[in-house]
């Protein structure tokens, strides 16, 4: 297995823990905040959907976040947005799952088709005070969905549901 083809399997590691999670998860309690100020799992799929869209679509394929998702993702889902517990205010969680998944599949795709010069070289944008390399940025969306798992599965228990391990 070479490095691209290894980023792509933990890409789809980090996506299957994540999904093992939602499994059970109604789409009614899609909304639900514990408490205010808090999250929704709604809002960690939508992010979870702009920070792949945004690491891997924007910063190593060179695609405008916009040719992505829809104009209002970023401002709804993205870096520094907030849940807003309302679910008229989004898109509805058939269309989150589908944007979640279509990203998901395409970046898994571009990234086990990259070169080894295509991870060694600079990721686009801004720079990032965590990476550098393309390579890195991939490193990165691992490491986000992770994260953000974890999120998920404190709202999972919260609606009742059992540890999964």
């Amino acid at each position: 297995m070479n490095k691209a083809e290894l980023l792509a399997d933990r890409l789809q590691a980090a996506r299957g823990w994540t999904l093992s999670l939602l499994g059970d998860i109604p789409e009614s309690v899609w909304f639900d905040m514990s408490a205010a100020g808090h999250t929704h799992v709604a809002w960690q799929i939508g992010h979870l959907t702009a920070s792949i869209a945004s690491l891997i679509h924007v910063r190593c394929l060179g695609k405008t976040f916009e040719e992505c998702l829809p104009a209002d993702f970023r401002e709804r889902f993205g870096i520094g947005s907030s849940p807003v517990p309302d679910a008229a205010a989004h898109p509805p969680v058939s269309e989150l799952r589908a944007l979640f998944d279509r990203i998901h599949a395409e970046a898994v795709a571009a990234v086990a088709a990259m070169s080894e010069d295509d991870l060694s070289g600079p990721a686009g944008g801004q720079p990032h005070p965590m990476f550098a390399t393309r390579e890195a940025a991939v490193v990165m969306a691992i490491m986000h969905e992770a994260f953000h798992a974890g999120q998920i599965a404190m709202l999972r228990r919260l609606a009742g549901k059992g540890p999964l391990r």
